[in-house]
């Protein structure tokens, strides 16, 4: 059963351009910065990369992406947020490319998205 307002927020993580030990900090700032966004519109944000950061190490990328999808299932709606690595994220596209074939919207919040 899908919520009404959950968003599924997709947000970069492997492929941010960083040192290793900063990438929970950026991750977790565009994260933050599109659950924003989706709340200024309106809805309710799901992060993966806020729930999961913490819970998995980087070696379980295979069992997290289960767990992004499982989320993703349940939400009403996806957001794919663009920013300097979205469109290096394999991760993101998994998650826009299962959020299209369960039939789930696609919110776009911008002319430019």
């Amino acid at each position: 059963m899908r919520s009404a307002r959950l968003v599924f927020v997709s947000t970069p993580y492997a492929s941010i351009e960083c040192k290793d030990r900063d990438r929970n900090y950026y991750a977790r700032q565009f994260a933050l910065e599109a659950c924003s966004v989706v709340r200024q519109n309106g809805y309710e944000p799901i992060s993966p990369v806020l729930a999961f950061m913490d819970v998995y190490s980087e070696l379980e990328r295979e069992d997290v992406m289960k767990a992004c999808l499982e989320l993703l299932s349940v939400c009403s709606y996806y957001y794919f947020h663009n920013c300097k690595f979205s469109d290096k994220s394999r991760g993101m596209q998994e998650e826009r490319d299962y959020a299209r074939e369960l039939g789930i919207t696609e919110l776009k919040f911008s002319l430019f998205e």
